[in-house]
C-alpha cells in the first residue's frame, strides 16, 4: 500500500500553524539535509569562510567549534564574527574565561564594546547558568533578535564538583567539568528550538597521552552537538620589515576541518557534490583576516 504522506504533513503544519518554529520540524524527506543559502540564516562572513567551510557564515540554531593550540588563530575569528554579527544587528554575548581579551582589542578589530555582552568566569556551573539567564532576559526583552553565542574558551573552565573531590578514592576522579558541559551544551540546544541562536566555541585541544593525535578539551558532548569543527594550527610567524628591522606583524595559519555536517549536502548548479578544499591556508594581522595562497608563505 502507498501513502501519500504530503497530506499528512500538511496536516501536522496546519496544528502547529501559531508555532511557526514547531511545524518546520515537519516535513517530507526531500527537506532532510538541504543547507540554506538564505543570508537571514546566517551570521554571514567574508567569502573565504564559505570557500572553505561550503556555507556562508555561523547557522542560527547550530553550533561551531574552532579547537588548537594558543596563538593559531581562534580568538581572532571569533573576532571576525563578532564583528559581522555587530554590522547585521545581532545581539552578542562573548563569554571570556580567560581573562585575555581587553576593550582595546574589541575596538582595534572595529567592534563597539558597547554593543557586546560579556560574561566574564572559569567556573563551569556559573557559565551556563549566566548564558541561561542572559538568552532568557533577551528573549523577554528583543523576543525577536537574533544572538551570536561565543565562548572563548570552552575547555579553560573549572567545575565546581572537581573542587570538592577526594585525590585518594577513585570516585573521586575529575569529571564535573564534562559532566556539567554537556547538561549546559543541552539546556542551550534547547533554548535554540525556541530561539535564533548561533554559537561558536573556542576550545583548545592537546597531545594524547601514550597514544597518537590530538584530543580536544571539555568532554565529548561539544564534539557530538558541533555541525563543523576546524582545527587551528599555527605555521609560522608572519613578519615584516619596518625602517630596516624585522619584525612579527601577524602570523601564518591553517585551518583544517575534522567535521563538517553540512558537505555532503552541498551540490553545484548540475547537482553534483561540491568538494570543498582540505586545508585552509590564512594570515592573521592587525588588518584582519586574509587567505594566503601558499602553505610556506
Amino acid at each position: 500500500m502507498s501513502f501519500d504522506l504530503s497530506k499528512t504533513v500538511e496536516r501536522m503544519k496546519e496544528l502547529f500553524k501559531k508555532d511557526e518554529k514547531r511545524a518546520d520540524q515537519f516535513g517530507l524527506g526531500d527537506s532532510l539535509e538541504k543547507v540554506s543559502s538564505n543570508p537571514s540564516d546566517y551570521i554571514v562572513l567574508p567569502e573565504w569562510w564559505k570557500t572553505h567551510f561550503g556555507i556562508i557564515g555561523i547557522p542560527f540554531g547550530k553550533w561551531i567549534q574552532l579547537s588548537g593550540k594558543p596563538d593559531s588563530g581562534k580568538t581572532t575569528t571569533c573576532l571576525e564574527a563578532i564583528k559581522q554579527a555587530q554590522l547585521q544587528n545581532h545581539i552578542v554575548i562573548y563569554v571570556e574565561t580567560e581573562g585575555k581579551t581587553t576593550p582595546e582589542d574589541l575596538i582595534t578589530y572595529g567592534i563597539d564594546p558597547n554593543g557586546v555582552m560579556t560574561i566574564c568566569t572559569n567556573i563551569t556551573e556559573e557559565l551556563w547558568e549566566n548564558v541561561n539567564t542572559a538568552l532568557d532576559v533577551i528573549k523577554d526583552t528583543y523576543p525577536d533578535a537574533k544572538v551570536l553565542l561565543v565562548i572563548d574558551s570552552y575547555g579553560n573552565t573549572t567545575s565546581m564538583r572537581d573542587s570538592e573531590m577526594k585525590f585518594t578514592e577513585s570516585s573521586g576522579m575529575v569529571g564535573g567539568q564534562a559532566k556539567t558541559n554537556r547538561a549546559g551544551i543541552q539546556s542551550i540546544v534547547a533554548k535554540q528550538l525556541q530561539q535564533d541562536i548561533a554559537v561558536l566555541v573556542v576550545n583548545y585541544s592537546y597531545a594524547n597521552i601514550g597514544s597518537v593525535g590530538e584530543t580536544n578539551a571539555g568532554g565529548r558532548a561539544l564534539e557530538f552537538i558541533a555541525a563543523l569543527i576546524i582545527n587551528c594550527s599555527r605555521v609560522s610567524d608572519y613578519t615584516k620589515t619596518v625602517k630596516g628591522k624585522t619584525v612579527k606583524a601577524g602570523i601564518n595559519t591553517r585551518f583544517r576541518v575534522t567535521k563538517n555536517h553540512f558537505a555532503k549536502a552541498l551540490k553545484d548548479e548540475e547537482g553534483k557534490a561540491i568538494l570543498l578544499p582540505k586545508d585552509c591556508n590564512l594570515r592573521i594581522t592587525s588588518e584582519g583576516i586574509s587567505v594566503v595562497e601558499s602553505k610556506g608563505e
